[in-house]
């Protein structure tokens, strides 16, 4: 078991690990909601009360209802409202009404750390606003409490001058390096999606998952490594793009959209041996452009990027039609398109749903498309060259206890990496349930694609697309 304490408490994600024979794949458990995060946003909260460092306050106050154009410096183009915040951003929070900008505890110390900012839009505080290169506009975000800018503005090159040391809000001390490496930078990642288009890049991990018995599936996409699709019903590559980010930050999140349909990425750089990371995503596409780390003594993985739909650590994605009663889901449709891109190592490639009642998860299904030498799923191998209805080829299927729940694992064997597949969630669920293999639940909650990183470096590591189609 893992020692909970160890984590942020800005971004908490708990994890357990079972050693078998080798090493294990973990599953997430018990993330905090985000809205916890920025409680002390609410307050009623003056400038002339706060203990932000005067560097990072800046010399002006900041109202609303501003106008004009700003001019010279740092300003032209980037700060047309003139607000002292650049105007991709998103706008400051005043939940009190009283003109001025609230201010944030990011870090949740029950210390005040700088100004507010509604990034998403949907109202509510979700950043704090940083100024990197001290021209008196806040040009950056922090939104996973570490005082460093997991978002920077897509209107100008950000860079920090000779003289310039912004201070750090949430340390207190000069702007640090941080073990990500350099601050983000806020713009798409260099993933497209285009029709027929292959894998460019892409990182996540894995967890549990259900489907609805008696329900037949869709006709499965099969490709080999590096193979195209077969089907000609596949959605992958079909998707149009909204929401992206380019980050650094060990716990940065965001809503991102498919065709419309809501999904949520978290960088999860959650393991006791992570380093650092740079990942970039646009909708559902996702490059990890670099990760560095060692897994952890429990063998653990150092980082776990991922992209899901529904409710997933206790992170809800946007409308994308999970939770579902399982009696309910008359199909669930899935697919992934995800690229190596050389890289050979301790990482796994995988489906993770979960199973719950009310919410509250109950167990786990996964499919790995990748079992990467050296590590192996929790619990033991139950079945052995095993064929399923909606999968190609033939599978292992573990099965095991993670977190007092049980899990089921359906794992390509070794070397035969599939880089891409489309299935029918329900199909794999069906096929568990005739093997009397044990997924309690009455309700799918999420379904997630990405990749456990035991050992590191890796680098461009693609998802080219993911969806998840719910009827």
């Amino acid at each position: 078991m893992l020692d909970w304490n160890r984590f942020h408490i800005h971004c908490t994600l708990k994890i357990m690990v079972l050693r078998t024979q080798r090493y294990t794949g973990r599953v997430a458990h018990d993330l905090h909601s985000s809205p916890t995060r920025f409680a002390a946003s609410q307050l009623k909260t003056m400038l002339k009360r706060s203990f932000i460092p005067a560097l990072v306050i800046a010399p002006f106050v900041l109202t609303f209802a501003c106008g004009g154009e700003s001019s010279g410096g740092g300003g032209a183009g980037l700060d047309k409202d003139n607000n002292k915040l650049a105007d991709d951003l998103g706008s400051y929070v005043d939940a009190n009404k009283d003109g001025n900008a609230d201010l944030i505890d990011i870090n949740r110390d029950n210390k005040l750390d700088g100004f507010a900012v509604d990034r998403s839009g949907k109202g509510t505080a979700d950043a704090l606003a940083l100024d990197m290169d001290c021209d008196g506009i806040y040009d950056s975000l922090d939104t996973s409490g570490d005082g460093l800018p997991d978002w920077k503005t897509g209107l100008k090159t950000i860079t920090t001058p000779a003289g310039c040391n912004p201070v750090n809000p949430v340390t207190g001390g000069g702007t640090p390096g941080g073990s990500g490496g350099a601050p983000g930078v806020a713009g798409g990642p260099p993933v497209t999606s285009t029709a027929g288009a292959t894998a460019t890049g892409g990182t996540g991990a894995v967890t549990g998952s259900a489907g609805r018995p008696g329900t037949a599936g869709s006709p499965p996409v099969t490709a080999g490594a590096g193979g195209g699709t077969t089907n000609p019903d596949s959605q992958l590559g079909m998707g149009t793009y909204q929401g992206s980010g380019d980050t650094t930050g060990q716990y940065a999140e965001d809503d991102v959209y498919r065709n419309g349909v809501g999904y949520k990425f978290i960088a999860n750089g959650w393991g006791k041996g992570w380093q650092s990371h740079s990942i970039s995503w646009k909708g559902t596409s996702f490059i990890v452009k670099s990760l560095s780390g060692t897994q952890g003594s429990d063998y653990s993985p150092a980082g776990y990027p991922t992209m899901f739909c529904g409710l997933y650590s206790k992170k809800q994605s946007e409308d994308c039609g999970l939770p579902i009663t399982i009696t309910a889901a008359k199909s669930i449709k899935t697919g992934w398109r995800w690229k190596a891109n050389g890289n050979a190592g301790q990482y796994n490639a995988a489906w993770d749903i979960w199973l719950g009642n009310g919410g509250t998860l109950s167990s786990y299904l996964m499919v790995w498309l990748r079992d990467p030498p050296g590590q192996q799923p929790a619990g033991s191998a139950a079945t052995a060259g095993a064929t399923v209805t909606g999968l190609p080829g033939t599978w292992t299927i573990w099965k095991g206890m993670v977190n007092g729940l049980p899990i089921v694992n359906y794992v390509q064997p070794e070397g035969k990496d599939l880089s891409e597949l489309e299935f029918n969630v329900l199909d794999v669920y069906n096929d568990a349930i005739k093997r009397n293999f044990s997924l309690p639940g009455q309700q799918f909650l999420a379904v997630a694609v990405g990749y456990e990183i035991w050992n590191g470096p890796v680098s461009n590591i693609a998802t080219d697309d993911f969806y998840v189609d719910v009827k």
